[in-house]
């Protein structure tokens, strides 16, 4: 059981965990250290394996959209057809 005194507050705001940010400087310095490896080793990939990791690697980057079903009943909207007018500079 739980011994001394509970902090209701949380942790203040933009604190970081000390543990996390540990592990992630590792980590960082290892991918550092290994990125001419890494590099080489890709080149020697077929181009299936070579498009697979650079697909997940993506991840990492690039927000995972995910798509989604909307249902449309025909005279739902009050409008017809959008114009859009391009303004140039």
């Amino acid at each position: 059981m739980f011994k001394g005194t509970p902090n209701l507050n949380g942790r203040k705001v933009g604190s970081t965990n000390k543990v996390s940010s540990e592990v992630k400087g590792m980590i960082a310095e290892l991918v550092d250290g290994e990125s001419r490896t890494f590099k080489e080793r890709l080149e020697n990939l077929s181009d299936k394996d070579y498009c697979q990791i650079y697909i997940q690697l993506m991840r990492f980057v690039v927000p995972t959209m995910k798509s989604i079903d909307i249902p449309v009943i025909q005279d739902e909207f009050p409008f017809q057809k959008v114009e859009i007018e391009i303004i140039g500079k």
